[in-house]
């Protein structure tokens, strides 16, 4: 089950601004620390094509039971195990009357015990909850594309301290973690009486495993947070961010300004600080669907960003070094993007080939030129690649923007 997680995530783990419409939860989270248990009730906005469709599904932890789905024009709902990922099970809905559906709010009512020995990372504890889309806690879209924006209120003791994606708000012992940047699930981490380090809006929050590690992670996520946004943030600047370091199971990943990192994969330090840099950059990349043949982009130009951030720091040998974990990634591969093809490209070309692709464009271009088009697509609207390859035209000229079609295409 852990391996499946994880092959599952990989292609979900950083998420910024998409660019389809989002749909908008409001969740109420309850645990019973001692017993590993949660309650919930997500209220959501279907938006009026799932009602048309007449159906929508939704992964949910196989071991949850549903108590209730209710809402206007919901004529049943059934849960079974996935076929997709067999690990978790789907909330299947069906809808009636779809001529007369607009947008309307469904309430799916759910517990269930999170198992803290699962391998997936996720645990509730007297002391610690840490929640993501590794367990299934949350109910996410099947597509794993549809983005959702909202709140989820926690009741906790005042003695806690609750962090997320977006910001985190306090009244009495209910935290809201209010999330305006559309990703595909939820995720939050919940310690009583934490530990952490603090610098110019960068937070590291540790156990005491990582305390000599913690100060590297906070100068190195500083440095990505500060440089980020002074290159990328004339018109949207990151506020703040936030890196959770724990010794755990399971995955290392981002959402947004939120981070969090399993200490036992971190690597060398330059290896962190390469990750952070990635991450901290996905606050300004946009794209459409994790399914596209367009998501490469924002991999690829986050990969290489964070490479040419390490070059920076730590020297041209360094950058190299990457260059050649590129290589030997993209192996197998032959083409980036395609126009005539809607296959999604694998790991391979979001983190191999794609920055391969992105290097040589930069040597064909020139760096004043290449740095321009970096900052365009980093602060536009960018979600296709046809739009990428028309504006490398604009900046050279057309047999330019042939060349890099055919690069890309794997015929160079």
């Amino acid at each position: 089950m852990k391996y499946l997680l994880i092959a599952v995530t990989t292609y979900l783990l950083s998420f910024a601004a998409m660019a389809s419409d989002a749909v908008e939860y409001r969740t109420e989270l309850t645990f019973s620390l001692e017993s590993s248990a949660l309650n919930a009730v997500t209220e959501m906005q279907m938006p009026k094509e799932y009602m048309n469709s007449g159906t929508v599904a939704f992964f949910l932890n196989k071991d949850f039971s549903v108590e209730s789905v209710t809402g206007p024009h919901i004529e049943s709902f059934e849960v079974k195990q996935s076929k997709k990922v067999p690990v978790w099970n789907e909330v299947i809905i069906q809808f009636s009357s779809p001529a007369q559906a607009n947008n309307k709010a469904i309430r799916i009512k759910y517990a269930g015990t999170i198992d803290n020995n699962a391998q997936h990372g996720n645990f509730i504890t007297s002391n610690q909850v840490h929640l993501s889309i590794d367990s299934a806690w949350h109910p996410v879209f099947s597509d794993f594309s549809t983005p959702i924006i909202g709140k989820v209120t926690i009741e906790l003791d005042d003695d806690w301290e609750v962090f997320g994606p977006g910001k985190v708000t306090i009244s009495r012992n209910n935290y809201q973690v209010k999330n305006t940047a559309p990703t595909i699930d939820v995720s939050l981490y919940a310690e009583k009486k934490h530990t952490s380090i603090y610098s110019d809006g960068f937070t590291v929050v540790y156990d005491d495993v990582n305390a000599e590690r913690a100060e590297f992670v906070l100068n190195a996520g500083r440095q990505c947070f500060e440089q980020m946004n002074q290159r990328f943030g004339k018109n949207k600047q990151l506020e703040a961010a936030q890196v959770i370091l724990l010794e755990r199971p399971g995955p290392s990943f981002a959402r947004g300004n939120y981070i969090s990192l399993n200490s036992q994969t971190l690597g060398s330090k330059v290896h962190t600080h390469q990750y952070l840099c990635h991450e901290i950059a996905h606050n300004w990349t946009n794209f459409t669907s994790a399914m596209s043949h367009d998501y490469w982009m924002i991999e690829s130009f986050a990969e290489y960003i964070s490479a040419r951030e390490v070059a920076r720091i730590y020297g041209e040998e360094e950058f190299q070094n990457i260059v050649k974990k590129w290589q030997a990634r993209a192996k197998g591969e032959s083409f980036v993007w395609r126009e005539d093809t809607a296959r999604r490209a694998s790991h391979k070309v979001n983190y191999g080939l794609g920055p391969i692709a992105l290097m040589k464009l930069q040597d064909k271009l020139g760096e004043a030129d290449f740095n321009e088009l970096i900052d365009w697509y980093m602060t536009s609207d960018v979600t296709e690649t046809e739009a990428l390859i028309t504006k490398v035209g604009t900046l050279a000229d057309a047999d330019t923007e042939s060349w890099f079609s055919a690069l890309l295409a794997g015929k160079k």
